[in-house]
């Protein structure tokens, strides 16, 4: 499956339909489970891991005058919403809105924009109009779609973590022999992982998440274009020892590029980890994290293929 499909499929946190079918049409014999996470077993003992969720907004109310208010989903910067478009999405519809804030020309000052001060226009001019579209309280709205080649990058939208998701799919087809994971709602608390590692008879996880590039307090000197990165340490501190030096041994005996570094937030590592399962994270550079104007080293993309092929076969 082409990565640019996987990022134009709208998967907010708990309402990740869409990118669990497309990756149901390509991993045949794919288990879901009642919270929604995928599971595609192996003969190995380890197990990879993505999320299938990303970062957006949820309607929370529609105004009598057709304006939706909502919170957010995630860790959304309340700097990237004034101008913003959107796409809010349900059963059998999908409809288009932008973020509106006040003109310049209106403002005395330079006002201090917060997400409660703002809402969803999506053309309505009352609560009925609005109603009539689809939309109601608790529909999801997904940052609008976009895929692009810059150089030697990608720009899309949620590469945290389609990226991912499409490396597992990809090592899946060139038939390495491990167990795939595509978890729902890591965004908000890691939920997906945490259910699914409760039952998980594998010897280890590895847990293939983007990373936010590049600061060089929170993740060291990695730099796009240089391969993975082992992520040893997080807000959520999960990290094996014994694993990560697995992980480097079989990368330098086979080639494959690999960073070191750090990183901010946290990934599933942690919830397998909290469960006794041996874990650590492969973290894809990204530019720009939790934008809609993600960016990845295609580089990067392709070496993180490589490796988790080359752990299935080696770890396993």
């Amino acid at each position: 499956m082409e990565l640019e499909a996987l990022t134009k499929a709208l998967g907010v946190s708990g309402f990740e339909d869409e990118v669990r079918q497309r990756i149901l049409n390509i991993a045949g014999g794919a288990e879901v489970d009642e919270f929604g996470n995928v599971t595609l077993r192996g003969r190995s003992k380890v197990a990879f891991v993505a999320h299938m969720d990303e970062i957006g907004l949820l309607v929370t109310n529609i105004e009598e005058d057709g304006r939706l208010r909502f919170r957010k989903v995630g860790g959304v910067d309340d700097k990237i919403l004034p101008g913003s478009s959107v796409v809010l999405y349900g059963d059998g519809f999908r409809v288009e809105g932008v973020i509106g804030v006040a003109p310049p020309h209106f403002q005395q000052q330079q006002q201090q924009v917060t997400w409660q001060d703002l809402y969803i226009d999506v053309g309505a001019s009352s609560r009925q109009e609005a109603e009539a579209m689809g939309i109601a309280p608790m529909t999801p709205a997904a940052f609008s779609r976009r895929y692009v080649e810059m150089g030697r990058y990608v720009s899309a939208t949620a590469l945290d973590d389609r990226a991912g998701c499409w490396a597992l799919l990809e090592a899946y087809r060139r038939g390495a022999p491990a167990t795939f994971i595509w978890t729902v709602q890591e965004e908000v608390g890691l939920m997906g992982a945490r259910a699914v590692s409760k039952n998980l008879d594998v010897k280890y996880a590895v847990v293939v998440d983007t990373t936010a590039c590049c600061h060089p307090n929170w993740t060291g000197g990695v730099k796009p274009g240089n391969g993975p990165v082992l992520r040893i340490f997080d807000n959520y501190g999960a990290f094996n020892n014994k694993l990560a030096k697995k992980v480097l041994e079989v990368a330098k005996r086979r080639g494959i590029p690999i960073q070191i570094g750090s990183g901010g937030g946290g990934t599933d590592a942690a919830a397998f980890f909290v469960s006794g399962i041996p874990s650590v994270a492969i973290g894809i550079l990204t530019k720009y994290s939790h934008s809609p104007v993600e960016m990845a080293h295609r580089e990067d993309l392709r070496n993180t293929v490589e490796l988790i092929v080359a752990l299935a076969e080696e770890l396993g």
